[in-house]
């Protein structure tokens, strides 16, 4: 098999699924993109606005960390926070009156000038009725729309405003624009009913972009109206020890032992290559290893896979809900994914690991564009495309290990939900797992269609 078969495969094994579990090793071991050390200073006010801002692009998380974040705001964070808002709101198509717009800062900011400033990004479009902006002044505008938002001192407009509070304003303009503008990703989204019972099953990228961000009105509604959250496993919240113990060797053995002395000398070529010390994961498995670098490799630039990380739709649900106190309910379990891939005979976890790193020294970017690609379907809610997009390079449960991620753990997730839609009483359900177990044909949307619920595709 080519290695770009292999690269493709890998993929493949990610959509299914097992990207959380990837997430979880980029976690517990991370080597080459770490997030900023210490706890971000965020009021507590600001944290659920923030929460969807951050996933908009419009300002680097690392404003979080360093030592400014409630600061007065800088002509240049303040320069940039507009230019970035801005081209987030081109990206709803409006026509624009001017190419471009110039914001002058003086020597302090004052809140005046910032919602001012976002006012005049949004009035430079030829914008629908819906958003009546010709009808108040700046202030009263953005006050009206929930954009801006007194305290018991009033607007403080004369006030000095913080980077929070900026990337705040910022942050409710863009949801409001998307929101009122009906844009935003489609995602894929199915609604399952039986009696007074509801599913709304939400397919997961489990790494994400920006563009992902806003969603769709329609999918935040759903998540708002259901009682619990599901997801496959809980990637923030969960106990990652016995993840942990299935990475490594338990028996003080290490990697040189058990794979192939050309196994070994690739591996330490290709961390080389991607800057990462020789010796990192002498006592890690082979599978360990492969997702890792799996993850890794997807990107040039370690802020790219901060940002990918932070974007991803299960972990952006789960601390939604947690923001909003909404039962948190796993339909898997840590334990379960760890010993899909521990289990993977030796000789084939060395396979894998020689496909993976082969790509990674002959600059192989076959994956990274497939995950671009899924992202995109995932934008656009086109669910068809995703197939294509998972089975271009042969059938999608080819392999031992695909096997292993999808089938009966298809099954068990389906058993599950469908005693969810069976119990007394009225309920609704969030249910957030990878895309690739709703869209492949025969997996967890067809076997509830098999036992007869109604399932409705949303977009």
């Amino acid at each position: 098999m080519s290695v770009k078969k292999h690269w493709g495969r890998l993929g493949r094994l990610a959509a299914a699924g097992m990207l959380s579990f990837t997430l979880l090793i980029g976690n517990v071991f991370p080597v080459h993109a770490e997030a900023p050390a210490g706890t971000p200073a965020i009021s507590p006010w600001s944290i659920e606005t923030l929460n969807e801002g951050e996933k908009y692009g419009i300002y680097p998380l690392n404003w979080y960390y360093d030592g400014t974040f409630q600061g007065a705001i800088t002509a240049d964070k303040y320069q940039a926070l507009m230019k970035a808002t801005g081209e987030k709101l081109g990206r709803l198509g409006f026509s624009k009156k001017e190419a471009a717009l110039s914001f002058t800062a003086d020597k302090v900011i004052t809140r005046e000038a910032v919602i001012t400033s976002l006012h005049k990004l949004l009035a430079n479009y030829e914008l629908p009725e819906a958003f009546g902006l010709q009808t108040k002044s700046a202030v009263d505008y953005m006050t009206d729309k929930g954009i801006v938002k007194g305290t018991k001192a009033g607007l403080e407009l004369d006030k000095p405003i913080t980077v929070e509070q900026a990337a705040v304003m910022a942050s409710r303009v863009v949801a409001y624009a998307y929101d009122t503008a009906g844009a935003g990703a489609e995602g894929l989204m199915w609604k399952v009913t039986h009696g007074s019972n509801t599913l709304y099953l939400l397919g997961s990228i489990h790494l994400g972009t920006p563009e992902m961000y806003p969603m769709q009105k329609s999918i935040h509604e759903a998540f708002e109206a259901s009682d619990d959250l599901w997801v496959e496993i809980d990637i923030v919240n969960g106990d990652m020890s016995y993840l942990t113990n299935q990475m490594v060797y338990s028996d003080g053995s290490t990697l040189k032992e058990h794979v192939a002395p050309e196994t070994y000398a690739k591996l330490e070529k290709a961390l080389e290559k991607l800057g990462i010390p020789a010796d990192a994961f002498d006592g890690f498995k082979p599978f360990a290893i492969t997702t890792s670098l799996s993850t890794l490799s997807y990107f040039d630039k370690p802020e790219d896979q901060v940002m990918a990380t932070n974007t991803g739709i299960d972990s952006y649900f789960i601390t939604k809900a947690m923001l909003a106190g909404k039962p948190i309910k796993e339909l898997e379990s840590i334990k379960l994914q760890a010993d899909i891939f521990a289990s993977v005979p030796a000789d084939e976890q060395e396979k894998e690991l020689n496909a993976l790193l082969d790509a990674v020294l002959s600059g192989d970017m076959s994956a990274a564009k497939q995950l671009k690609q899924m992202q995109l379907d995932w934008i656009e809610g086109d669910a068809e495309g995703l197939v294509k997009t998972l089975t271009a390079e042969g059938d999608f449960t080819e392999s031992e290990t695909n096997q292993r991620l999808t089938g009966e753990r298809d099954k068990n997730m389906a058993k599950k939900l469908a005693e969810l839609l069976e119990q007394d009483g009225k309920h609704t359900s969030f249910v957030v797992v990878g895309s690739a177990h709703y869209v492949m044909k025969g997996m967890v949307v067809d076997l509830l269609k098999e036992k007869g619920y109604d399932v409705q595709y949303m977009n």
